[in-house]
């Protein structure tokens, strides 16, 4: 998965094209999804089954009530997504702009942040 990951296409939201940090999404071999925190690259990416993403973005988009595995909590200062089973260690962490700008592109449906 390493090699996927050093050459993997990353992608974002439309509305943070501009931005310096976003939420970013790159799609791998065998039906994953990796999602990383474009600001500190020293943070490894997170890798999810592209179901569990699905059902993240189905949430965000307030299609399914409740949260898979993909969490997400939002505190005053940031937003912070992490791994409910523990695999991938370290949360990324994003600012409420950056947040917002991936929000946007997962309620319009941005086809560069769905899995295939």
């Amino acid at each position: 998965m390493l090699a996927q990951l050093s050459t993997a296409v990353w992608r974002k939201a439309k509305a943070s094209e501009t931005a310096q940090g976003c939420v970013e999404v790159a799609e791998l071999d065998g039906g994953l999804m990796a999602v990383r925190d474009s600001k500190d690259a020293t943070k490894a990416p997170h890798v999810y089954q592209a179901t569990d993403w699905q059902h993240l973005l189905a949430h965000l988009r307030g299609e399914t009530p409740t949260v898979g595995r993909i969490l997400v909590s939002v505190s005053d200062q940031c937003v912070t997504l992490t791994d409910g089973h523990g695999v991938a260690r370290q949360p990324h962490v994003y600012t409420h702009h950056e947040w917002a700008c991936f929000l946007d592109g997962v309620r319009n449906r941005e086809p560069q942040l769905i899995a295939a």
